[in-house]
Formats: C-alpha cells, sequence, structure tokens
C-alpha cells in the first residue's frame, strides 16, 4: 500500500505533477487517434509535460519554503498559457459577403491599398464591399488561420456551401510580379467574374499604375532552342492580361485552365508558331482563327468541341493539329481544308472506322489514331506519305491490302488490337523501321511469315493477358 501510495505522488503530488500527467496522456492520444499525422505536435506536448515534472522537481529541491506558492502560480500561468495558445490558435476572419454574391475575392498586399481591421480578441472582422472584391496592402500570411461566413443579412454560411481558395495566385506574366488572392465560390458557382477583376488588376500593374509586393522568383519567359516559350498549365485561368500581347513568343502552353476560347491577346503575338490548349472548357474555335497568320501548330484536346465550323482553309502554316480525347463520333470535315497539315491526332475518340479519310488528307505524314473502337482501317489506302501510324487499342482483327499503298511508312503501331491475319502485301513496306504488334492470336508461322516479308524492320511482338 506504501509503495502504491509513493507512486501515486510521484506522479500526482502537485499542481505541476497533475498538470504535467494529462499533459503526457494528451500527446500520446493525440498521436495515436490521428495516426501519427499530428506527432509532431504531440511531441510537444510530450516535452512540455516532462518539463512540467523538472519544473516540479527543481521547486521541491532549491526553494521548499516557498514550493506551494510557486506551484500555484506556476500552474496558473500554466493555465494562462494553454489559454492564450488555444485562443489564438481559434483565431478566425468572420467574413462577411453581399446577400446576391456568388464569388468573391480578397487581393493581398497591392501598396496603396487600405490594411484590413486589425484583429480584435482573435477575430478580424471583413465586409466584403458591393462589387465583390476588396483590395488591401495587407500581406496574407498575416490573416488568421481559419474563417467564418455569412451574409450581409445575417444568413450564416456553412462550410459545404463555399469553396474557399487561399492559394489563388495570378501571374502577371510579362514580368514576375503576381498577385495573391482569397478567392470564394459560393454555391458552386463560377470565378469567372472575379479573374476578370483580378486580370484587369494585373493590366494596371503591368503598365506601372499599381504595385504588389509579391514576386514570382522564376521567369516564366523560357529561351530554348527554336525560340522563347511560356508555360501557363494547370493555374485555373480564365483570361491573360493585356501584355501578353507584346511577348516575342513562338510557343504558349495554357493546358488545364478555364479557357472558353483562344485568348484574343494571342492573336496580336505576331512571333507565335504553338498553341497548347488542352484540357479547357471550349466549345468552338474561333471564326478569326485565319488571323494566327504563322501558326504551325494547335492543340484542343480534352476540350468540349464537337465540331467545327469554322474556316480552317486560311490557316497556311499549321501542320499539326490535335483534338484528341473530345469523345468525338464524327469526323470534324473542316480539318481537311487545312492545306499543308501533315501530323493530326485523332486518339482517344470513338471512331468505329476511318470513312472519313480520303485524298484531301493525303499530305498526312503522322496520324494517330489509338484507343477508338476502330474495326476496319482500309480506307488508310488514301495516305500514301503517311510515315507514323499509331492505332494500337482497337478492335482491329486484320491487317488489310490496303496497307500496301502505305509505301512510305516507316512507323506501325497496331499492338492491343485483336489481330488474326495480316496479307502479305505488307511486304511492299520497304521503308518500314519498326512495328509494334500483339501476337496472342498470331501462330508461329503467321510470326515468321511477317519476319521473311518486312527483312529490315524491327518487330516488337507483345503478349497481352
Amino acid at each position: 500500500m506504501a509503495i502504491v501510495k509513493r507512486s501515486l505522488n510521484r506522479l500526482f503530488g502537485s499542481l505541476l505533477k497533475v498538470a504535467g500527467f494529462i499533459t503526457i496522456v494528451c500527446a500520446i492520444w493525440i498521436t495515436i487517434l490521428t495516426g501519427g499525422y499530428l506527432i509532431v505536435l504531440g511531441m510537444m506536448m510530450l516535452f512540455i509535460g516532462v518539463f512540467l515534472y523538472l519544473i516540479d522537481f527543481i521547486i521541491n529541491l532549491v526553494n521548499k519554503k516557498y514550493y506551494k506558492i510557486s506551484q500555484i502560480s506556476l500552474f496558473i500561468l500554466y493555465l494562462l498559457a494553454l489559454g492564450w495558445y488555444y485562443m489564438d490558435w481559434q483565431s478566425h476572419t468572420n467574413i462577411t459577403f453581399q446577400t446576391n454574391s456568388r464569388c468573391s475575392a480578397i487581393v493581398f498586399g497591392i501598396e496603396g491599398y487600405p490594411e484590413l481591421p486589425k484583429t480584435f480578441f482573435w477575430t478580424k472582422n471583413i465586409n466584403l464591399p458591393l462589387n465583390n472584391i476588396l483590395i488591401t496592402s495587407t500581406k496574407a500570411s498575416d490573416m488568421p488561420r481559419w474563417v467564418r461566413y455569412k451574409y450581409s443579412n445575417g444568413a450564416v454560411l456553412t462550410y459545404n456551401t463555399v469553396d474557399w481558395n487561399p492559394n489563388f495566385t495570378y501571374k502577371c506574366i510579362v514580368n514576375r510580379k503576381v498577385i495573391k488572392a482569397w478567392v470564394f465560390t459560393l454555391n458552386k458557382s463560377s470565378d469567372v467574374s472575379i479573374q476578370k477583376k483580378i486580370t484587369d488588376l494585373s493590366n494596371q500593374v503591368n503598365v506601372g499604375k499599381v504595385n504588389t509586393i509579391y514576386t514570382n522568383p522564376d521567369n516564366l519567359l523560357v529561351k530554348g532552342q527554336d525560340g522563347s516559350y511560356i508555360t501557363l498549365q494547370g493555374e485555373g485561368l480564365s483570361f491573360l492580361p493585356d501584355a501578353v500581347a507584346n511577348l516575342n513568343i513562338n510557343t504558349i502552353y495554357l493546358a488545364e485552365n478555364k479557357f472558353t476560347t483562344i485568348p484574343p491577346q494571342l492573336y496580336k503575338i505576331k512571333s507565335l508558331q504553338h498553341i497548347i490548349l488542352n484540357v479547357n472548357p471550349i466549345i468552338e474555335l474561333p471564326a478569326d482563327l485565319h488571323r494566327l497568320k504563322k501558326l504551325k501548330s494547335l492543340s484542343v484536346g480534352s476540350t468540349l468541341i464537337k465540331e467545327i465550323n469554322v474556316d480552317l482553309s486560311k490557316l497556311e502554316s499549321l501542320e499539326d493539329f490535335d483534338i484528341s480525347s473530345n469523345k468525338l463520333t464524327k469526323f470534324p470535315e473542316q480539318i481537311k481544308n487545312i492545306p499543308h497539315l501533315k501530323w493530326l491526332s485523332l486518339e482517344s475518340n470513338e471512331f468505329t472506322d476511318l470513312s472519313f479519310i480520303d485524298g484531301k488528307l493525303r499530305k498526312l505524314e503522322t496520324l494517330q489514331v489509338y484507343t477508338n473502337k476502330l474495326k476496319d482501317i482500309s480506307h488508310i489506302k488514301y495516305l500514301t506519305n503517311l510515315k507514323e501510324l499509331l492505332i494500337f487499342d482497337n478492335q482491329i482483327d486484320s491487317i488489310p491490302d490496303e496497307i500496301a499503298a502505305l509505301s512510305n511508312l516507316e512507323k506501325l503501331e497496331i499492338w492491343d488490337n485483336p489481330i488474326k491475319y495480316i496479307s502479305p502485301k505488307i511486304r511492299k513496306l520497304t521503308k518500314l523501321k519498326e512495328l509494334r504488334i500483339d501476337d496472342n492470336q498470331l501462330s508461329k508461322t503467321d510470326k515468321l511469315h511477317l519476319a521473311q516479308w518486312l527483312p529490315k524492320c524491327k518487330i516488337h511482338f507483345q503478349t497481352r493477358d
């Protein structure tokens, strides 16, 4: 019994010991409960708990006369510090939206604009203006970590109805200036209206009317062997600043954004040759596309384009066209009017045959039409200048006689197809350097014949599981 009493006294014999024990237990509980996610916080709490035991030991050792007073004083200080830390951790911003608001923003770090209200008792209150965009010189890093929302009429908004992007960054592009903002979209609305206002603000930054304290450490303009280019992939952009029109670049990467058409600034870049707009909600190509006189390649794959109703015959420089992954079932006939088209990507659509191919596409040198639903490929006979044919991942069961017409073919990838028959006329492909094909349905004799017919070709046989 005496041993138990002494043990309990060592653990709970003073206020500091009780506080230390509870802190240690909480540290272990938090670490286990979060699966180690908050292990750093747990380790800090564990250290504080052990430190409280150490302080208790030192006080008892050097100052027994004032032991109890010291215990009570330090315990109260510990509770106050704990309360202060908790309140600081819970500090938040109360954001009041206009009642009719669907998208709003707070733009930070713009010199000359008013600072936001000071945080009072761990709470900062912000009322967004009627135009739904608040511009301030306050830094984003000075804001409390949590936010709460309500409408100006007092109605409280739940977190499920507000999509908060605290890391919205808009690059001014022509320089290293950056605009940082908190963007709020309510009830799954679009942020296009706010993006337009932030773009207008970036235009003012670019002409020196206003200044932002934020900069981008990297220069967006990169010089390559074929000329300068800019990469703005995955930036969530709907608009470009006006100053982009003054850039001397030959390539711009705008994939994975929110553009609904080709940005108008691009028409003014006289040196522009390559535009990559994959994965954007573009519905149709603009009627004035012909203004891009030097355009050599255009990529609009994974967009919403289902048909093309604009004249492409005036795109004299266009050689490469990508309209992949658009769920196309019908070939856009306007593509045939591109006068010097050499490279065409139609992969990951829903074509069942190649009946759309005719003599108008005879200048093609590369055709990518893999991952469709093709069964018959006899219409390839019109592509007499073709050098590369990527037609894998379809439902093709034979290589027909028409393959002989592709006398310039150098690469053929037709794997991941249930090929059962290969026409002997494939031997006429004397320029073929590489063939990739599945051998699941081919006999040893078939493979032997193929090697004899194409003695100079490197044949890759693949076995499909």
